[in-house]
């Protein structure tokens, strides 16, 4: 017999588009729809008071970094400490727009302290300085590219429609697997 209870309701039109764990906590981002929303140990749910959206997360090293999840911000990413509160608005860092403004990122990823943004019109691996070059810049755009982005050793793995791009971090990005080659 299955039990449907509801841990958290999070509304009607609220979908759910990322999430991961921080300062021992469940962090739940649902982009424009609802505010962060955190769950602790005991089962506490907690939302924002302040107006911290998030489509993507992920985690370089001991940072929490997060694709900002509104219309204005769907470009930025920004990044908190490993004891910050990601509910609170003034954790996070400024706003740091990745490539083109009016193209919203479709993935986070990363690989030791280097963190990858997915976007349909590349790959912007960010560097110490927080500077994203793109690594796929002749590539054709599609709003399907970059979802998922995989991380796997020292790779990032790039899905397309059409296949999957492999960059190996510092190296050139090559088609791999079993796709149509787009030329």
């Amino acid at each position: 017999k299955t039990n449907n209870t509801v841990d958290l309701d999070i509304g009607a039109n609220s979908i759910i588009t990322d999430l991961t764990v921080h300062n021992d906590e469940l962090v739940v981002g649902c982009g424009s729809t609802a505010k962060i929303q955190t769950r602790n140990n005991a089962g506490t749910w907690t939302a924002a008071t302040d107006d911290v959206y998030v489509s993507h997360f992920t985690r370089p090293e001991n940072r929490l970094w997060r694709g900002q999840g509104t219309a204005a911000t769907a470009a930025q990413v920004s990044n908190i400490g490993p004891t910050d509160n990601p509910r609170t608005l003034s954790n996070w860092s400024a706003g740091i727009t990745v490539g083109d403004a009016q193209i919203g990122i479709t993935d986070l990823n990363s690989i030791g302290e280097q963190i990858f943004v997915s976007k349909p019109d590349g790959l912007f691996p960010g560097d110490i300085s927080a500077a994203f070059e793109n690594v796929l810049p002749n590539f054709p755009r599609d709003i399907g590219n970059g979802r998922p982005t995989i991380s796997d050793g020292s790779d990032v793995y790039y899905c397309h429609p059409n296949g999957m791009i492999r960059y190996p971090v510092g190296g050139a990005p090559e088609e791999v697997g079993i796709q149509r080659q787009l030329r």
